[in-house]
This record gives structure tokens, sequence and C-alpha cells, in this order.
């Protein structure tokens, strides 16, 4: 049981001494529906209340949010021995949550290759398309 009304740095602080993390460990909570409520991405932690983003009287899981180094994808780990056997649902989920960053980070990495290419390509097809829309209004023009 833990206090809502405190902030979000002293609430993940109490969080990672007593299920002995480590201080330098990014953690957050995922609730028993499998929605995650990024406290580790709150802005300003020391003055933001934890009650904004926890509801009173639920279950929380703990998780590790491990950010991948190069990459901005992220895997989420559950610090909860046994997950699958208390919430079988919830490890399909943190998986789901592992590769939506995965593919997003994948997505940024493509789309900034795709600019890096010329275009010559696009234009080229672009002044065919031109010419044969030009050609083409020319044979419908009566004589």
């Amino acid at each position: 049981m833990l206090n809502l009304q405190c902030c979000v740095l002293i609430l993940t602080t109490h969080l990672k001494r007593k299920c002995q993390c480590r201080p330098e460990d990014c953690i957050d909570l995922l609730d028993e529906m499998g929605t995650l409520m990024n406290l580790s991405k709150v802005e300003n932690p020391a003055a933001e209340f934890t009650s904004k983003y926890l509801r009173e009287r639920e279950h929380y899981i703990l998780i590790r949010v491990i950010q991948e180094e190069n990459s901005e994808a992220t895997c989420y780990e559950s610090l909860l021995e046994d997950l699958e056997k208390h919430y079988p649902d919830l490890t399909d989920r943190l998986q789901q949550l592992s590769a939506k960053t995965h593919r997003r980070d994948q997505w940024k990495k493509g789309s900034l290759q795709r600019r890096a290419q010329p275009h010559t390509s696009n234009q080229l097809r672009n002044r065919t398309t031109s010419k044969s829309k030009r050609s083409s209004e020319f044979k419908n023009i009566p004589k």
C-alpha cells in the first residue's frame, strides 16, 4: 500500500528501495489491464503528484524500463516474480509494448533513410506523368 498524495519522485525512489532496484534503474507501473502508467516519462517528477497518474485501491505491477543504447526502442521487464502465473495476459502485453517501441524506432530510421535518398526518381516520375497528361490533353482536342 502506498500513499498517492506524494510526488512521483518520492514514490519511485521508495519503490526502488523497497524492491531492491538499483538507484539508476528506470521503473514504471503497469495496471492490471496492461496500461502503462508512464511515470518514467513525467517531465517534473519532483513536482507532479502521483495521484494524477494512479488511482486509489488499484493494483499495479512494477516494471523496469530499459532504454536500448543508440536507439529509441524501449524494453519493458516485469519485476514481479511469476508474472505469467498471477497475470497471464500481462506477459504478452509487455512484449507488445516493447515491440511497439521497437517498430516505431525502425520506422523512424526508415523514414530518415528515405529522406536522405535523392529525389531524382520522384522528379523523373513527375515529369513523365506531366508529359503524358499534356499529350493526352492534346489527343482530346477536336480537329
